[in-house]
């Protein structure tokens, strides 16, 4: 039997949760939906619903533990079983979920939002290739749009398009931009993937998966 086999989700009670939120040791994730979310919510839960639920994409935080919550514990424990076959460790959930967390005298947040309200936008972990481009290498090494275009043979319209997530990074400005900061030739045409690929996972991840089921468990 495998390690990840083995591991089971680490539960933990409303009180040690609370415990750690106050010392700020964990990102709470709340895998809810967003309607469930806005009705009522823990004070600082990031938003991750478990129907669009990707462990692929689960944000890193070394520096903090990450405890997943739902209602009542059951999709909070769901959740972490999948990040345990993604490879993920010290996998942990509130055990009873929120409803364990008003029984303990918790407080919770209550959002009220008009009749026309939109609904909160889903949470993205990956970010446009033009946002690394600006805030990681541009702006540290003071190098402005007009100067990047120069040196890598793109149009200054070009750039500044890419810089404000209009155009996507296609393979000859990822070999161009890679030549110049000297990264890994598909460094920036896989962040453009990755951003559209999560893009797309909440567009249409859940129709896709209502729609399709996989060969192996369809035989």
């Amino acid at each position: 039997m495998t390690e990840t086999a083995k591991a089971t989700v680490t539960a933990a009670d409303a009180a040690q949760v609370r415990a750690w939120l106050d010392e700020d040791k964990i990102l709470l994730v709340d895998v809810r939906e967003t309607s469930e979310y806005e009705v009522e919510h823990i004070s600082g839960a990031l938003l991750l619903p478990l129907s669009s639920f990707d462990p692929e994409l689960f944000p890193s935080v070394p520096e903090k533990k990450v405890v997943l919550h739902c209602a009542v514990g059951k999709r909070s424990e769901a959740a972490g079983k999948m990040l345990l076959k993604e490879g993920h460790r010290d996998v942990v959930h509130m055990e009873g979920g929120i409803e364990a967390w008003k029984a303990a005298g918790f407080a919770t947040e209550v959002q009220i939002l008009p009749p026309d309200a939109q609904k909160p936008k889903p949470v993205f972990m990956c970010p446009p290739p033009g946002r690394v481009l600006q805030e990681e290498y541009l702006d540290p090494l003071g190098i402005s749009p007009r100067e990047l275009a120069l040196a890598t043979g793109l149009l200054e319209g070009r750039v500044n398009d890419l810089l404000a997530g209009t155009s996507p990074i296609g393979v000859e400005a990822s070999l161009r931009l890679a030549r110049y900061f000297s990264t890994a030739g598909d460094f920036w045409v896989r962040l453009q993937l990755e951003h559209d690929m999560e893009r797309a996972r909440h567009s249409v991840g859940e129709q896709i998966r209502q729609q399709i089921t996989p060969r192996t468990a369809a035989m």
